[in-house]
């Protein structure tokens, strides 16, 4: 018996001298937990988007803007100056109802406090789909217009809203989904691909081969992107084609666009991948780095749940992450029909990292 506790004490401290283990059994769950717990633990609740057109411009209607604006209320507030670009927006599913302050508005107000009865409408447009926000709005809206009235005038409501139906683009999970996916698969083509790649052939002496040759660490890499970008360009094109015929997916955006995003992020990832092979010294360790620089990604670079629901801290996490600004981009282009100029910054972040990750890999690359 006393050779078997002996036995089972060596193992203990086999498994807690193996960094590589005890970082897989112990660290990585707690790491795994935070980050389901960040992106799909305890959210806000959901808020009605609401568009504002103030044709008045007195008093009372900011007042009424602010009170629709207050932290309290389930609201994002957007302004808008006239109701064209209000209704377009929510054809477009980017906001939920465009409440109207008509002309008019402060001379109703100042009657009303004055004791006087007459009775005032606001015109609203509520985006028609099949999440249905827009039509709840409507009461929420009405409910606050009362407190509002009630609040300055002591007596019953005589405001009221007159809703208009407004079709909007229907957009499902499966929607904002696509995109993130697309975004995914790319991240792990590149940074996969190429570490495990340039990890296995230092292994191997393949890279101590090349060394003897005029080739150098720019060139390697140069070498391995063509191929990384071509997979990736089929592994996107197989993935929209069963996004639109399995699920519907529908791409309102340029295809020419979405293909110069796909790139920009395709090239990120690549050296991302690069960069890791650099520091890794074995595959095992490289694969070990990947899924420490991926998995967080997973969960916070909007792949599954926009990032404007996380806290606002993790929010400031989730924009130093390549993934979200790759995600963005697609979804900008495929759910939105927006253009390069719409997505510039995005893509000029995604290079700048690029350009910095790949500055940095070649100068910490090892031949052996």
């Amino acid at each position: 018996m006393n050779g078997f506790w002996t036995w089972v004490l060596a193992n203990l401290k086999l498994f807690f001298r193996d960094r590589g283990t005890l970082f897989w059994s112990i660290v990585f769950p707690i790491f795994f937990m935070g980050l389901l717990g960040l992106g799909f633990g305890r959210t806000d609740p959901v808020d009605f988007r609401i568009g504002i057109v103030d044709g008045d411009g007195t008093q009372w209607s900011q007042d009424l803007r602010a009170v629709m604006g207050n932290e309290s209320l389930p609201f994002k507030i957007s302004n808008f100056t006239s109701l064209d670009p209000a209704t377009a927006a929510i054809e477009v599913d980017d906001i939920d109802l465009v409440l109207v302050i008509p002309r008019g508005f402060s001379d109703f107000m100042n009657q009303s406090v004055t004791g006087g009865n007459a009775t005032l409408q606001l015109p609203a447009y509520w985006g028609v789909s099949d999440r249905g926000s827009g039509s709840v709005a409507i009461g929420v809206v009405q409910d606050v217009l009362d407190g509002f009235y009630r609040a300055v005038t002591q007596t019953p409501p005589q405001v009221s809203v007159a809703p208009t139906a407004v079709n909007a683009r229907s957009l499902e999970y499966i929607d904002f989904l696509a995109p993130g996916i697309l975004a995914m698969s790319v991240m792990q083509n590149g940074v996969f691909g190429l570490s495990l790649f340039i990890v296995s052939a230092r292994e191997k002496r393949i890279l101590k081969r090349f060394q003897a040759t005029p080739a150098g660490a720019a060139y390697i890499l140069a070498g391995r992107i063509i191929p990384a970008l071509l997979i990736s360009l089929v592994q996107v094109g197989l993935l929209l084609t069963v996004a639109i015929l399995a699920f519907g997916v529908s791409i309102v955006g340029s295809l020419a666009v979405l293909l110069v995003a796909v790139m920009f992020g395709a090239v990120v990832f690549i050296c991302l991948g690069f960069l890791i092979s650099s520091i890794a010294k074995t595959a095992e360790n490289a694969e070990q780095l990947t899924n420490v620089a991926t998995l967080p990604m997973f969960f916070l670079g909007g792949v599954f749940i926009p990032v404007d629901r996380l806290p606002e801290a993790v929010q400031a996490i989730s924009y130093a992450m390549p993934l979200t600004y790759f995600s963005d981009s697609l979804r900008a282009i495929m759910l939105h029909d927006a253009g390069l100029a719409e997505v510039a910054v995005s893509l000029g972040v995604l290079g700048a990292f690029a350009a910095v990750v790949f500055l940095l890999a070649v100068k910490l690359f090892k031949w052996e």
